[in-house]
């Protein structure tokens, strides 16, 4: 374990698991001086590096906007190979309208 020396601040975050990461990261784009060395997300420890990786985890509502997402999938495409017999149909019989008026 590293010994740490000087200020210590930490940060927490009992909803969003990245927000704290997000809000440590920013701050230390424009502040020189403050240096993550730790970062703990649900019980484990990670290196510094691993910050980056902290803050880019969605948030709740981002995760499951995601989760909706795929589950509607499969129906989204079900519905529409359903409704591409009918789309043909009717993209057919425009074309042979247009290829008699002309």
């Amino acid at each position: 374990m590293q010994a740490t020396s000087g200020p210590l601040i930490l940060a927490f975050s009992k909803e969003d698991p990245g927000a704290a990461a997000r809000v440590v990261k920013e701050f230390a784009k424009g502040n020189d001086k403050l240096v993550p060395t730790l970062v703990s997300l649900g019980g484990q420890v990670y290196a510094a590096s691993e910050i980056d990786r902290v803050a880019s985890l969605p948030t709740k509502a981002q995760a499951l906007s995601i989760l909706l997402g795929v589950l509607k999938a499969p129906v989204t495409k079900f519905v529409r190979t359903l409704a591409e017999p009918t789309a043909k149909l009717v993209r057919t019989v425009d074309a042979i309208k247009a290829t008699k008026a002309a």
